[in-house]
């Protein structure tokens, strides 16, 4: 062959085999069922991103796409499962349960049967067709199943219980969840132990916590149980299921608390005081007579300031009530701040004793007391006295101020009551200390009578030391000036006010502490007082230390007694030897109180003397 048609014989064969070598060359190109397939599960996926993004109404629509293309493909089965899942989570519980329906029908794992089996059980739940839930659910219970699956059915069962008001199928139920809690949801089983706890009666907790003795989820029934004895008004009961609680569960931290509860403390008694500001120095002697009352006794004093400001005084109440231990208030003083502390305390659910002389405190509601001088009895004990000293026909000289027209009126009233005659009446303005106009009108009406006697043997005049003494210092050496003068407890001098009592001279009034009285358990009080604090006590130090006296007597006989207690106990508070004052509390739950009469004799503050009315209380 010559060597030409050798090339053009291999050129030839290079040629034929050209196509055959790019085939070989090209890349593969799947089939067309391999491609639909790719595309799908990128489908999916995308779909379930979307769904841990809770962007669910996207992941529906994908999952759709998903199942249209791929009916049979490797994740159609949880395609279709996430799919009843997001009706359930947008609300269409009805549609959940026909697609878990549905995938009943079909052959499934045991696994997950057991999950759709659960699932159906829940959309019947969600759709309150609790007699077809718990069907489903206790038959899912007689299978094998993993513990979370197990878990949640029981918790499921639980609900369904508690929903139907079937409490022990509840506790039951809820005990048998408590054994797969490791891998529960811890959060589920807090609240449905809350609502099992909260919604059981008494007679229920009792019966459980005696059937499952040694159950640790009685715990916090035997708790619940203390509870709700305490607020009953059940100190003993209360005690009885704690101690029962430490026995039996004595890890628990429900034991904790009630070691807690159990041991011993004191009562505290919230006391409202003006502690600052121009009043400071009487909330100090009120301070004083409490602190004494307090020492060595089983209870606490804790002090908050009231110094005249109805607000701040609110404020202070609800921040003492916060105090667990807190027994009752006392105070205030002052009756700008008194009639809001007794309203938030009765809202409150705590008693409070009042210190103020405010009248119709007490309306405020049952959890409001009064221990203070009241302007009735008060003048009821000055004319009962008067008159039985023959006096017949009065005068009345008296500020034009509430606190004036106030007493007057009582005065009028209590006069008329006893076959006394008002002859006379004048008044002046508050803060007067030149009184050469004002009583003018009176010393014009004090005329010798038809027998010669003077108009009026007694002149009435509800003001204070300093300006009775004003009054009397002006009428010196006028006839006026021999007939009895009557004051309120205000006229009373205090022990630095030496030149005001000898002008005080002879004038009656009342008071409910006189510091003279040889009573044993007054003199007690008195030397007590001076030998902690190098002073007298006064009505102000008096007054603090019995309100907080009563509330330790109250407790002397139950230790444990409570808020809602409290009231019934001092109700039945009367006659009391140590302490002499007190008679017990009217029906309008103010302080019956022994009054003393007195007068200033010499220079000093002494009992009265009447044979018709002795001196002491």
């Amino acid at each position: 062959m010559t060597r030409t048609k050798s090339f053009l014989l291999l050129l030839l064969l290079l040629l034929g085999c050209f196509p055959l070598f790019l085939a070989a060359c090209a890349p593969l190109t799947p089939p067309p069922a391999a491609r639909v397939s790719e595309r799908g599960d990128a489908l999916y996926l995308e779909a379930e991103t979307l769904y841990h993004r809770q962007a669910y109404r996207q992941a529906w629509q994908l999952y759709t796409a998903y199942l249209k293309g791929n009916p049979r493909g490797r994740y159609a089965l949880k395609a279709r499962l996430r799919e009843a899942e997001i009706l359930g989570l947008l609300g269409d519980w009805q549609g959940a349960l026909v697609r878990y329906e549905a995938l009943l029908s079909e052959s499934l794992d045991p696994t997950t049967r057991a999950q759709v089996q659960y699932n159906l059980g829940r959309a019947y739940y969600k759709l309150n067709q609790l007699q077809q839930a718990s069907r489903v659910l206790e038959g899912l219970t007689a299978a094998e199943l993993p513990g979370s699956l197990r878990f949640s059915t029981n918790a499921l069962l639980t609900e369904i219980a508690l929903k139907r008001r079937q409490i022990p199928t509840a506790f039951v139920r809820l005990r048998l969840a408590y054994q797969d809690l490791p891998a529960g949801d811890q959060e589920w089983f807090d609240y449905l132990r809350t609502r099992l706890v909260e919604e059981a009666t008494p007679a229920e907790l009792e019966h459980l916590v005696n059937l499952y003795r040694d159950s640790p989820l009685c715990a916090p029934l035997l708790l619940r149980l203390a509870q709700l004895a305490q607020k009953e008004g059940r100190p003993g009961d209360a005690r009885q299921w704690l101690e029962i609680l430490q026995e039996r569960y004595p890890q628990s931290r429900e034991a904790r608390y009630a070691a807690q509860q159990l041991a011993p403390h004191r009562p505290l008694l919230g006391c409202l005081l003006p502690l600052s500001g121009n009043f400071a120095a009487l909330g100090r002697r009120v301070r004083q007579g409490m602190e004494l009352a307090a020492q060595g006794q089983p209870v606490e004093l804790v002090f908050k300031d009231c110094p005249r400001d109805r607000k701040l005084c609110v404020q202070g109440v609800r921040a003492l009530s916060r105090y667990p231990h807190l027994l009752a208030f006392v105070g205030p003083l002052a009756s700008a701040d008194a009639e809001s502390a007794a309203r938030a305390a009765q809202e409150l659910g705590i008693p409070l004793i009042s210190l103020s002389q405010k009248p119709g405190l007490t309306q405020a509601g049952d959890k409001i007391f009064q221990v203070s001088l009241m302007a009735r009895p008060q003048i009821r004990r000055l004319v009962g006295y008067a008159t039985n000293l023959g006096l017949r026909r009065y005068g009345i000289f008296s500020p034009n101020s509430p606190y004036g027209r106030t007493y007057s009126r009582l005065f009028q009233e209590e006069l008329a009551g006893r076959g006394g005659v008002l002859v006379a009446q004048e008044i002046y303005p508050p803060g007067t200390r030149d009184f050469t106009f004002a009583l003018s009108p009176l010393l014009t009406k004090f005329q010798p009578g038809t027998a010669g006697s003077p108009t009026f043997e007694a002149l009435f005049v509800p003001d204070d030391a300093p300006t009775v003494a004003a009054i009397l210092g002006q009428l010196t050496g006028h006839p006026l000036r021999q007939v009895q003068v009557l004051g309120t407890n205000l006229v009373r001098p205090s022990p630095g006010q030496q030149g005001l009592a000898q002008t005080l001279e002879g004038v009656l009034f009342v008071d409910a502490f006189y510091a003279g009285d040889p009573n044993p358990a007054v003199q007690k009080f008195v030397n007590a007082f001076r030998r902690r604090y190098g002073t007298q006590p006064d009505y102000l130090a008096f007054q603090g230390y019995l309100a907080v006296k009563l509330l330790v007597k109250a407790l002397a006989s139950e230790p444990y007694l409570t808020r809602t207690e409290l009231p019934r106990r001092l109700r039945t508070l009367a006659s009391l030897p140590e302490i002499p004052w007190f008679r017990g509390f009217n029906p309008d739950r103010q302080a019956e109180l022994a009054l003393y009469v007195l007068t200033i004799r010499n220079g000093r503050v002494v009992p009265a003397v009447s044979p018709a009315s002795p001196a002491s209380p």
